[in-house]
């Protein structure tokens, strides 16, 4: 095997026993964890008895303390505005696993009635507005009552006592109120914020208004102020608002309640084409919110959308914000006016904005639903729910108990399968240390390889150095081989002349042809008028003969000693055996200067 796949080999086990002690550590954290987890399944369930106990003690103690509570409050409300009424007493139950809840006075001896059915009117009022004010503080919604004529069924002379408890109700929860009343209410309290209503509703009404905008910063919550454009008898008025309780007054079908209006149809939806005023195309709502932004409610008869809801700055623009443009058309109220504002219904309950010809707030309602709206009984739901979790958690533990100790078994079980393990890697380790040896050997190896091609290679360029050597040792003397390229160069050179001379000669050949003919002519030529032509002639005629004469005795030397050199060429050739003396090729005396052509000999032979 080589070296390579044995370290792969080696790589792979040592991967698969890494795997197996994840394995295994898992394996015992999961054991560790099982142990504590069902330590404490069975200490749960050795105090089971002793937490349901507790749980039913602090149910029962949760109960009369939410009920007394509530029952000190409302009759306290009840007794300020009503003096000598019944104490109110509460009495809650279960219906169908809900905590529900009945609203009576007690009566002498004990028994009780229902507030609504077995009562008059102004108990009914003074109630309700209690139940108002404690839904919003419970409700987890924003903190505004708006009451319309609230005081309807209460005697005048008990009005100011009814006032006198919403201002300290509302002071005391931090609730911001407008009441809607028919009663001059300026002279029951000088902390109100009173507005009026002027003018008559054939020749259109106003309200007349302090600013409160001094009572208020940028980041409070609350509502500012309500401005209505051409909303029912409205042309353009503003309602100014502080942060604590106001009051809108004025004589009977002048248009108070038109606010009230305004307002559910902004946050219920609750719109009709009748709040616009008459002859105009549309009907405008505003409403002054924090950080000086304004709600604005348009109500546009047959158009698309008939709604139009949006949020605007200061400045007039609408707002967006992460993305979110707060404009949006339709009949439903945006989720966005809702989350904003806090300003919603509770079980499908108008907490926030009483309605005039519904002054019943909740006591017509089913005890379950005024048990949800008020909060009241939560607590004890919550701690029902705690012990009912309780119970089913110690049903749980006594199924885990029993599983998780089979689960213990066969894990401890599996533990002991990688008690081998150690001693696997130890012996993983030992054979990582062969195969790193291995693969050291190895590449020793692969160096000797390569240093046995490379002797081979120098020994063949050895026995080629050699035969040149042996080849170079028969050449003649440096001297001698001097002489031979001068000879050389001699015959090179004399045969350069001999080119030249055959070349004169056959100038020579053409030009005795030309004499000839020349020679041919009649005597009596006719004077030639330049006779310069003729005479450069006959003048290169003579040199010609005189070169061709001086090239004939030049050739002859020449060919004296190429025969000489070509015998001395012929005795080298012969003294180094027929071989080039530089590369030890076959040459003969014409070949043996020629490298080129005793090179192509030599490949040849090859």
């Amino acid at each position: 095997m080589r070296a390579d796949a044995v370290d792969h080999e080696v790589t792979r086990i040592e991967a698969s026993i890494a795997r197996l002690e994840g394995r295994r550590d898992a394996t015992k954290a999961r054991v560790e964890e099982l142990r504590r987890e069902i330590e404490l399944a069975k200490g749960r369930l050795a105090v089971k008895d002793e937490v349901e106990a507790f749980i039913e003690a602090v149910h029962g103690s949760a109960n009369r303390r939410n009920l007394a509570a509530f029952e000190t409050l409302l009759t306290a409300l009840v007794q300020e505005v009503l003096p000598g009424e019944k104490p109110v007493a509460l009495d809650l139950s279960t219906e169908r696993g809900l905590a529900s809840l009945d609203i009576c006075v007690a009566r002498p001896d004990g028994t009780l009635e229902d507030v609504l059915e077995d009562n008059g009117g102004a108990l009914t009022n003074v109630v309700g507005m209690a139940l108002r004010l404690i839904a919003v503080v419970k409700a987890d919604v924003a903190r505004f009552l708006a009451l319309d004529e609230a005081d309807c069924w209460i005697a005048p002379d008990r009005v100011s006592s009814f006032y006198r408890v919403l201002e300290d109700g509302a002071a005391r929860l931090g609730v911001q109120c407008l009441a809607v009343s028919h009663h001059d209410l300026s002279q029951f309290s000088g902390q109100f914020h009173i507005a009026r209503i002027t003018g008559e509703p054939l020749n259109g009404v106003g309200v007349q208004s302090a600013d409160c905008s001094a009572a208020w910063d940028d980041v409070r919550p609350g509502l500012r102020f309500i401005r209505l454009v051409n909303v029912q008898a409205y042309e353009d008025a503003t309602l100014h608002l502080s942060p604590g309780v106001n009051a809108l007054i004025g004589p009977n079908n002048r248009g108070k309640s038109t606010f009230i209006r305004a307002l559910r149809a902004v946050f219920y939806g609750e719109a009709r084409d009748s709040l616009v005023r008459a002859g105009a195309k549309s009907a405008l709502v505003e409403i002054g919110v924090a950080g000086r932004r304004i709600l604005r409610f348009t109500r546009q008869p047959r158009r698309t959308p008939v709604n139009v809801w949006s949020l605007h700055e200061a400045d007039g623009s609408v707002v967006e914000e992460q993305g979110m443009r707060y404009e949006t058309g339709g009949r439903a109220v945006p989720d966005w006016v809702a989350d904003l504002f806090q300003i919603r219904k509770v079980e499908e309950l108008d907490v926030h904005i009483a309605h005039q010809k519904f002054p019943v707030f909740l006591l017509g309602e089913t005890a379950s639903r005024r048990s949800a709206v008020l909060s009241i009984g939560q607590e004890a739901s919550y701690i029902r729910d705690m012990l009912v979790i309780h119970r089913e958690r110690c049903t749980r533990d006594n199924t885990f108990v029993r599983t998780g100790e089979r689960e213990l078994i066969g894990l401890i079980e599996a533990l002991e399968g990688f008690e081998e393990l150690d001693l696997l890697k130890e012996r993983l380790a030992a054979a990582r240390d062969q195969a790193t040896e291995i693969k050291a050997a190895d590449a020793r190896l692969q160096q000797m390889r390569d240093c046995a091609i490379s002797l081979a290679q120098l020994r063949e360029k050895l026995a080629r150095v050699q035969a040149r050597a042996q080849a170079t040792a028969h050449l003649p003397e440096p001297e001698r081989l001097a002489r031979l390229a001068s000879n050389l160069e001699r015959s090179r050179e004399r045969e350069r002349i001999g080119r030249q001379v055959i070349q004169v000669a056959e100038a020579l050949a053409r030009s005795r042809v030309r004499l000839d003919a020349l020679r041919a002519m009649p005597e009596a030529a006719p004077p030639l008028e330049k006779t310069a032509p003729a005479q450069n002639i006959l003048s290169r005629l003579v040199e010609t003969r005189s070169a061709a004469a001086l090239a004939r005795e030049r050739l002859a030397q020449i060919g004296l000693g190429l025969e000489s050199i070509q015998a001395e060429m012929a005795r080298l050739v012969e003294e180094t055996g027929g071989l080039c003396p530089t590369c030890g090729s076959p040459v003969n005396a014409e070949s043996l200067l020629n490298h080129h052509a005793h090179s192509t000999v030599e490949r040849l032979t090859a």
